[in-house]
This record gives structure tokens, C-alpha cells and sequence, in this order.
């Protein structure tokens, strides 16, 4: 009986999770990004989206086609 008890009490079903996997999930949750790194390299990123010179030019262009042919007229 005594051997029965001990295997029951490290039942999954009577402790699903006794290591406390559920307070873990949550934290994750609650977290989305608790990497330190991770977010300031992204924040970086995002807080200057063309820090490039060339990524401007770029831009300029697509945003006038053909600044010339209206100049002329």
C-alpha cells in the first residue's frame, strides 16, 4: 500500500504541474520579449527605417518619376 501511495502522489494527473511549467507559460506570456538584446537592436532598427543615404535616394526617386518633363512645362 505504502508503495501504492508514493505513485500516486508523483501522479501527473494529481500534480499536472507540480514544477511549476504553468508559471512559466505565463511568464512568457506576460513577456513577449524579455530578451534585452533582442529589443534594442529592433528598436534600433524601427526608431531609423533609412538611415542610409542611398535607401533616401531611392525613396525620392519612386516618389517623382519624372520631375523633369513637369519642370519643362
Amino acid at each position: 500500500m505504502s508503495d501504492k501511495n508514493t505513485d500516486v502522489d508523483a501522479t501527473p494527473q494529481d500534480n499536472p504541474m507540480p514544477e511549476g511549467s504553468a508559471k512559466d507559460t505565463v511568464k512568457t506570456m506576460d513577456n513577449p520579449m524579455p530578451t534585452p538584446p533582442a529589443e534594442g537592436s529592433g528598436v534600433s532598427t524601427l526608431d531609423n527605417p533609412m538611415p542610409t543615404p542611398p535607401a533616401d535616394d531611392t525613396i525620392k526617386t519612386m516618389d517623382n518619376p519624372m520631375p523633369t518633363p513637369p519642370a519643362k512645362g
